[in-house]
């Protein structure tokens, strides 16, 4: 009887701790069967499939630009368009992530990223001005140096002459760009075969993609003790151990060279005389000595944070640009044509180059989807979301919108020239809007151009007869088939 009434009194605790969950999980239910939507059923057929992207476009073809996915617990409510996605993108109270974003809190933390609220407002105030375009485009000649790099390893296979994957190449050099960049490191990744921190950041991406759309490991209280529990915390530890390392190897330089504050990094200059350039980790660092109160652990998160963000994303971009350019001879001419006319003048304007980019990040966004959490009930159009609810952007679909870009699969950089004015301000989202948009775009955009008009002008990309990338949503849109091209010196 004893134990009988200790484990009534334990489920009665129980229950109550949980009630208000219980209340708003049935608050849900209700609401949802307002909403159009797939079954539990179609989720896990589809996830089995890997076509996950391809279903969430049918099905904004057949239940309209509003519908819901149940994810286990969790439900979040798709939109795609525009109007709708002004007023989430514009909300005040829609400034923390969504639940899936939990995932990745073992690798960044509670970076820019994945913070939210008053933290995030603190952090992004905060590391704002670490992203002026003046600082920014102190960046440019290492993506000068690492894009000669680049090229150098593009010849070997300009001299085969056969088809080959240029993302391997592409994510290499982006990686050394972002370690130069962010934490003031030159790596060296695209002189060696393999990089260990490339690996683990695509072994991390892969798993959480993997364990977004599984029912059975989101659910999963004890993941960390299964195979890709243990694969996962094996690869954050060879990314978490460089970032450590770096960040005791800049905090002893910048003392060795008695840099302590801003105002001494202006007046120290290198052995050439030019100013001292300061990578993203330095800037942190000095902050920290300056008093801002900031730890080892938040500077660690925000430079993975700033790791992922500008690496993973600008490979993804960058290659499917290449691939794009190879399938359309005409738009590269132009494109190699204005390169050499502004040959240098990257940090400028160069107007077709970034309707290659725009048009690039339309059809292949890096983030296909991104999702917020609603903490209070938000009205959206004629619809009142719960507290509780996610609400996923689908910007893939969001960027195919016929009223927007006729013809949506086709590849037209012009709509970026002729139409740009006449564009839905939020038709066209590749770096999300409002008060949490990408404070790294301005950084990302530089590097993009930077890189694709140094190559366009010592080569021509050349498709390959019957190749088609296929997309796939990790944290970041990548090709499940990579991306196929040959290239050719040009003369």
């Amino acid at each position: 009887m004893d134990t009988l009434i200790v484990i009534t009194f334990a489920l009665g605790v129980l229950f109550m701790r949980y009630l208000s969950k219980i209340k708003e999980l049935v608050k849900l239910k209700q609401w949802s069967a307002m909403v159009p939507g797939p079954t539990t059923r179609e989720l896990m057929a589809n996830a089995k499939e890997g076509s996950i992207l391809k279903w969430l476009y049918e099905l904004r073809k057949k239940h309209g630009p509003i519908f819901r996915i149940w994810f286990g617990k969790d439900m979040t409510v798709f939109f795609s368009d525009p109007e709708d996605i002004k007023q989430l993108l514009t909300s005040n109270s829609l400034l923390y992530k969504a639940n899936n974003y939990n995932a990745v809190v073992p690798w960044l933390g509670y970076g820019l990223l994945t913070s939210g609220g008053e933290l995030w407002q603190a952090r992004r105030k905060f590391l704002t001005p670490a992203f002026h375009f003046r600082i920014l485009s102190e960046f440019k000649e290492p993506m000068e140096e690492n894009c000669k790099i680049l090229a150098t390893r593009l010849m070997k296979e300009a001299q085969r002459g056969e088809e080959f994957d240029v993302y391997p190449y592409i994510t290499l050099f982006a990686l050394d760009v972002i370690c130069e960049t962010a934490m003031g490191l030159k790596k060296h990744a695209q002189m060696q075969n393999e990089s260990e921190y490339v690996k683990a950041v695509n072994k991390t991406c892969h798993l959480f993609h993997k364990r977004s759309f599984s029912l059975w490991q989101r659910l999963n209280i004890f993941y960390k003790y299964t195979k890709d529990g243990r694969e996962r915390d094996a690869a954050l530890k060879i990314m978490h151990d460089e970032t450590n390392r770096v960040i005791k190897l800049r905090r002893k330089l910048l003392q060795d060279s008695q840099i302590l504050s801003m105002q001494d990094a202006e007046k120290t200059f290198d052995s050439d005389g030019k100013k001292k350039r300061l990578a993203f980790l330095d800037m942190l660092l000095i902050s920290q000595m300056e008093g801002i109160p900031l730890t080892d652990q938040e500077i660690r998160e925000e430079v993975d944070t700033f790791m992922f963000a500008g690496h993973d994303t600008t490979s993804s971009t960058i290659s499917f640009a290449i691939y794009l350019l190879s399938q359309h001879a005409e738009i590269q001419k132009r494109t190699y044509e204005e390169a050499v006319a502004l040959e240098g003048k990257e940090k400028e304007s160069m107007p077709y180059l970034e309707a290659i980019i725009k048009e690039t990040l339309r059809l292949y966004p890096a983030s296909a989807f991104f999702s917020r959490g609603v903490k209070e009930d938000l009205a959206v159009g004629s619809l009142t979301l719960p507290k509780g609810a996610n609400v996923t952007v689908l910007t893939y679909a969001v960027h195919r919108d016929e009223r927007y870009f006729p013809q949506p699969e086709q590849f037209r950089p012009e709509r970026f020239m002729e139409n740009g004015k006449e564009l839905h301000p939020f038709c066209f989202v590749p770096f999300s809007a409002g008060p949490r948009n990408c404070i790294g775009q301005k950084y990302a955009m530089l590097e993009m151009k930077c890189v694709l008009s140094s190559l366009l002008r010592k080569f021509e990309f050349l498709p390959v007869k019957g190749f088609q990338p296929q997309p796939v949503p990790e944290i970041v849109l990548k090709s499940k088939n990579g991306i196929k091209i040959r290239i050719k010196q040009r003369c």
